[in-house]
């Protein structure tokens, strides 16, 4: 397991898969049941596993470093609502 991940079972995920491409695999979203973060993940293309805000849109890398690195915080948290509003640039935006 990669070291980011050493925490991911602290979580109680469910799993929804969103899409699928022959390249790249299924596209899966992990949502927390405890503390309401969700995760993106090719299942082909790549290991990496990134933060999303409620509507999929992807969050800035330093959000899924330190959300992938600690564990479940078990509620939901007013500093994750904050996170949620760091998204990526969009090259161009």
């Amino acid at each position: 397991m990669l070291p980011a991940l050493k925490n991911w079972n602290s979580h109680d995920f469910a799993v929804k898969s969103l899409d699928w491409s022959a390249a790249r695999g299924s596209k899966l979203a992990y949502r927390c049941r405890r503390c309401g973060r969700i995760f993106h993940q090719f299942t082909i293309a790549s290991r990496d596993i990134w933060a999303v805000d409620g509507e999929g849109r992807s969050l800035e890398s330093m959000v899924s470093d330190q959300w992938l690195s600690t564990d479940c915080p078990r509620l939901f948290s007013p500093k994750d609502d904050e996170d949620r509003k760091r998204l990526t640039k969009v090259a161009g935006a």
